[in-house]
């Protein structure tokens, strides 16, 4: 874990959502879903190809600190999006086009309003991500900064 968090850090996300890879994974780097994600992060492959990792053998997903570094990226780029963890974690889970069409048709901008549109899984996905960083950082997850510049 310190590891994952220094990479967090280095990529200027807060360190304490380095523990997505517990929700994701169970820390698992050969983890797998049945639609194809894969590693600690849960990558899917072509959002895996797009922060510059392969998928080919050697499949980066399953490489810690290079998946880690990946998974930092892409919720740097989903916060530039929605500019609120949950909303990234949201869109982390069920994909940014979903989240972004869920809010267009709600007009909204609130994970809470907008949650009933999204996925069962989503709607569970990010309270449990929420409540695993409060329960291992002692944090409430609404004092989570924004991205940093990266170090």
């Amino acid at each position: 874990m310190p590891q994952l968090k220094a990479i967090f850090v280095e990529e200027g996300i807060p360190p304490e959502l380095a523990w997505l890879a517990e929700v994701e994974s169970s820390f698992n780097p050969e983890a797998r879903s049945p639609v194809g994600a894969k590693g600690l992060f849960q990558l899917m492959p072509a959002t895996a190809e797009s922060l510059g990792l392969s998928t080919s053998l050697p499949d980066e997903r399953t490489h810690p600190l290079k998946s880690a570094q990946a998974a930092a990226r892409y919720l740097r780029k989903l916060h530039a999006r929605f500019a609120d963890w949950p909303l990234v974690l949201a869109a982390y889970n069920a994909g940014e086009g979903r989240v972004g069409r869920a809010l267009s048709s709600r007009k909204t901008r609130s994970f809470a309003e907008v949650s009933s549109a999204l996925p069962s899984e989503t709607q569970l996905y990010v309270p449990k991500v929420l409540a695993t960083v409060e329960l291992r950082e002692g944090i409430n997850p609404a004092d989570l900064s924004p991205p940093r510049p990266r170090s």
